[in-house]
């Protein structure tokens, strides 16, 4: 029975766990980049590198580990019947996938983002202003329409 255990992890386990090694280490090889080319972009804008930025890194983290390890569970539990982890390794290529296209983002897209963010948050700050004037400028045209006819 030994024998039949040691050569189950010998055979299966190890090489799940060594790709599993392998996704972790990519994943945050992912992240560190994102972060570096983020505290690059933040100082082209011009934008104060504070620890509100770099704790969204974190939240990042929890955000792609969490169901991370959930599925490698998963992987570990089917090692007898699938020969490599899969859920782990598309998971680990979509959290690739989202840090690629978060690193090729040009700087100047992200400062439109945040200018269209600032006024989108003056919009609806002010939404009962803008609806007085433009009841306003309504009641106005009515008002010379009416003195037209």
């Amino acid at each position: 029975m030994k024998d039949v255990i040691y050569n189950f992890i010998n055979e299966h386990m190890m090489i799940h766990i060594v790709l599993i090694a392998l996704c972790i280490a990519a994943t945050m090889g992912a992240m560190l980049v994102d972060l570096i080319t983020g505290v690059m972009k933040a100082k082209q804008r011009g934008e104060a590198r504070t620890s509100t930025g770099y704790k969204k890194t974190a939240v990042k983290a929890k955000k792609y580990f969490t169901p991370f390890i959930e599925l490698c569970f998963i992987d570990l539990l089917c090692c007898v019947v699938i020969p490599f982890p899969i859920f782990s390794m598309i998971w680990t290529g979509y959290c690739i996938f989202c840090e690629f296209k978060s690193v090729r983002e040009k700087s100047w897209e992200k400062a439109e983002l945040r200018k269209a963010e600032k006024t989108m948050s003056v919009i609806i700050e002010n939404k009962d202003d803008i609806a007085k004037i433009m009841a306003q400028i309504l009641f106005d045209n009515e008002n010379k329409k009416e003195e037209k006819k």
